[in-house]
């Protein structure tokens, strides 16, 4: 059973563990200073700046000498100051010299570039998980050429990802993390695919999504059938059963194998550019309150129109040539990308070649 509640897990990449160790060098350099700070005050009964600029000009060893004799009490605490600001600067070199060698600085700027490029993003989709699902829909945007962020907490699915897609935007991190999510860009994305393999996390990760953005169009998998109802009750726009798909797909082989060859033609999978597509009527269309009949879409194309979505989502099948064509409308049609690609232009108002 999938549960409503999950505790928030730590985010352990490499990025925040970079960021963690300048954070603690950073911090431990002025806790030296301010401690050889006030000792020196409290010792030698300076003041302040005359205190911090001999911590300052001692830890950096630049030799301009002492701002006024030191008592004993005062030399012994600089040579601690000296052996222990020592002791410091080589343990900072040692780890900078680690993440070089071991490349974790050179991740950790390309994580950093690649959340601002997922920042810029408008209207792109996310893909939650590089499983197979999750490749696979890559797979289908990459080839549509749609803008997309992947998701994915395992460094070795985004090295294998990235070998076949090249410039591929990612988040290295946990999809059912809020601040993962806002650095893909979330709140302007238009869709996510959510594609991990536990039911849980998909449910988290919906809910999370629906609540940083409204608008967000989800399509989610599930792998058991009883939790379709809660994965639409936390915002799944659409919800998929690949183990039921995939059960119909070999039945329908089995009994009508040329119906599944055409469909696999029209979904991309065959060796002929025909294509299933879905253009919108953008408002102020000239095919605005027109016939099908009258528009001629299919002499002035060569697509062919088998369906009509309406904006209030009903669907109009095999639509006759009185069909009225209004703003908001979707067309369903059959066709190649160079048909589609001139209806598309032939619905905003612009000119084609016949």
């Amino acid at each position: 059973m999938i549960g409503f509640a999950k505790t928030t897990k730590k985010n352990n990449n490499s990025s925040e563990l970079i960021f963690k160790k300048f954070l603690i060098i950073l911090s431990l350099l002025i806790l030296i200073v301010l401690l050889s700070t006030f000792g020196i005050m409290f010792i030698e009964h300076w003041s302040f700046l005359d205190a911090l600029w001999h911590t300052i000009i001692t830890i950096s060893t630049v030799g301009y000498g002492e701002v006024r004799p030191l008592s004993p009490a005062g030399k012994v605490f600089t040579m601690i100051v000296i052996v222990v600001s020592f002791t410091f600067f080589a343990y900072g070199a040692f780890t900078v010299a680690s993440m070089i060698m071991e490349g974790e600085l050179r991740k950790f700027f390309i994580i950093r570039k690649m959340e601002k490029l997922a920042m810029k993003l408008k209207n792109h989709t996310i893909v939650c998980g590089l499983g197979r699902t999750g490749q696979a829909a890559i797979k289908e945007l990459w080839k549509e050429k749609v803008p997309f962020v992947v998701i994915e907490k395992d460094e070795a699915k985004i090295e294998e990802a990235k070998e076949k897609y090249p410039n591929l935007i990612y988040i290295l991190g946990d999809a059912t993390e809020d601040e993962t999510l806002i650095k893909a860009g979330v709140k302007s994305a238009a869709n996510m695919i959510v594609a991990t393999a536990d039911d849980a996390d998909n449910l988290f990760i919906t809910l999370s999504a629906k609540n940083l953005n409204p608008n967000l169009r989800i399509v989610t998998r599930a792998n058991r059938e009883e939790n379709v109802v809660k994965l639409k009750r936390a915002g799944a726009t659409e919800v998929i059963l690949p183990n039921v798909i995939g059960g119909l797909r070999m039945a329908s082989l089995a009994i009508r194998p040329s119906v599944v060859s055409f469909l696999d033609i029209v979904t991309h999978h065959g060796e002929i550019d025909l294509r299933l597509e879905e253009v919108k009527v953008p408002k102020g269309s000239p095919f605005h309150g027109k016939l099908l009949k009258d528009l001629e879409i299919p002499k002035k194309t060569g697509v062919v129109v088998i369906g009509v979505r309406r904006e209030d989502g009903s669907f109009i099948l095999n639509p006759t040539s009185t069909t009225m064509i209004l703003e908001g409308d979707s067309l369903i049609i059959i066709g190649t990308r160079e048909q589609a690609d001139k209806l598309k232009r032939l619905v905003r108002g612009e000119e084609i070649e016949d």
